[in-house]
C-alpha cells in the first residue's frame, strides 16, 4: 500500500494551517511556498478537507484557511480516508473483496491484522501530536545551524 502525493501534502497543508494561524487565516500562496507544493495542486487537497470539516475558509482580502475544530480532535485516519479513500493494504481487504478466497485464506487474516495496525496508528494520532513532533523537528534543526 502506498499513499499518495495528495494524502502526504494533505497532512503537511493541516500541519502548516495549524503552526501558522495564531497570525490569521492561512493563504494557499503562503502554503505553497511553505511545503513547495503548487497552489493549482494545492486546490485539489484543500478542498475535500474543507468539506470534511477539517478547514474552514475566510473569504477576502485577509483571508484564507483554519482548522475547523481543535487539532486534538482531527485523527489521521480521518484525514487519510477523507484524501485517499478506505485504508487497504490489498485489494482483497476491501468492503468488497474480488478474492473468492477470502473466507478459507490464511493470509488474508496476516492482512487484516495489518490493515487494522495501520488504522489504529493513523486513529491513534492527532494534528496535535503531529505538530509537537514538527516542532520538535525544528528545533533539533535549528540547534544543529
Amino acid at each position: 500500500m502506498k499513499f499518495s502525493t495528495m494524502g502526504h501534502y494533505g497532512l503537511r497543508s493541516l500541519i502548516d494551517v495549524a503552526m501558522h494561524e495564531c497570525l490569521g487565516p492561512v493563504t494557499l500562496n503562503d502554503i505553497s511556498q511553505r511545503q513547495s507544493i503548487s497552489v493549482k495542486y494545492l486546490w485539489q487537497v484543500i478542498a475535500p478537507l474543507k468539506t470534511a470539516g477539517f478547514l474552514s475558509v475566510t473569504r477576502g482580502a485577509k483571508g484564507g484557511y483554519m482548522l475547523a475544530r481543535p487539532p486534538r480532535e482531527i485523527n489521521m485516519l480521518d484525514v487519510l480516508t477523507t484524501l485517499e479513500g478506505p485504508i487497504s493494504v490489498l485489494q482483497c481487504m476491501e468492503d468488497d473483496p474480488v478474492c473468492h478466497r477470502v473466507k478459507t485464506c490464511a493470509a488474508h487474516t496476516l492482512w487484516t491484522e495489518v490493515n487494522e495496525a495501520i488504522e489504529k496508528t493513523l486513529s491513534a494520532t492527532t494534528l496535535d501530536t503531529l505538530i509537537r513532533k514538527q516542532k520538535l523537528a525544528l528545533e533539533a534543526q535549528n540547534a544543529i545551524v
